[in-house]
């Protein structure tokens, strides 16, 4: 197992791979995990704990998201607000000592494991489709006007953006960072889309329906 050292931000925050996320830097050792960061250009992890779980706490096996810097907006008093994006999934193994304010650990990378092809691509399109479906009718009961966020055909991407837009709770989230097989993680989410997604279209419907007071002004029903 080949292991490597990893600056980390226990953060109660599950960062997914590929998804964007704002935070707000404000202690002085994360204001220093920052400069490091961005003076070598490499990432630092960001890992949560379980919940009502201390950092120092942190167990041998938690799996948690490498993060890159996007962007960055320093503020006066030196404070930050920064973009950072998560890339790859790892493991972590313990802390290791280190002279630095904030907390190294020994990580080891994680990755997926196979899964049937065919099914792969039936349960992702699946997914991508009801997906689509949900956005929409959000999008219909906000009056957000903005354009639908691109989704991605391929499986392991798809699921983690999904998971991400489906904002569903912190447990929920880490466990499909934790899971290792792609179908497994579309599995779930397919079943949590069909779950709620009759009720969105159902709002959505009513909410047209509320802005024409019942009239209909399409083609008729067929």
């Amino acid at each position: 197992m080949n292991t490597s050292s990893l600056p980390l931000f226990p953060l109660g925050l599950v960062l997914l791979p590929g998804v964007t996320v704002p935070l707000h830097i404000f202690e002085p050792r994360y204001r220093t995990l920052l400069r490091d960061v961005t003076e070598s250009g490499g990432g630092f992890g960001i890992i949560a704990p379980p919940d009502g779980a201390h950092e120092s706490e942190l167990a041998s096996g938690r799996i948690g998201c490498v993060a890159t810097v996007r962007t960055t907006e320093t503020l006066p008093d030196g404070r930050a607000n920064i973009l950072v994006q998560g890339t790859m999934r790892f493991q972590f193994i313990r802390y290791v000592d280190a002279d630095t304010p904030y907390r190294m650990g020994e990580v080891t990378a994680y990755e997926d494991l196979p899964d049937d092809p065919a099914a792969l691509l039936r349960t992702a399109a699946s997914v991508r489709s009801l997906a689509l479906r949900a956005i929409t009718a959000s999008m219909t009961v906000g009056a957000a006007h903005d354009e639908a966020p691109a989704l991605s055909a391929d499986g392991a991407p798809l699921s983690f953006e999904v998971a991400h837009l489906l904002q569903v709770e912190r447990e929920v989230l880490y466990e499909i960072l934790a899971e290792r097989h792609v179908l497994k993680r579309l599995q779930r989410l397919e079943a949590l889309l069909e779950g709620t997604l009759s009720d969105l279209e159902a709002a959505a419907d009513l909410h047209v329906r509320a802005k024409t007071n019942g009239h209909h002004h399409g083609p008729p029903p067929v």
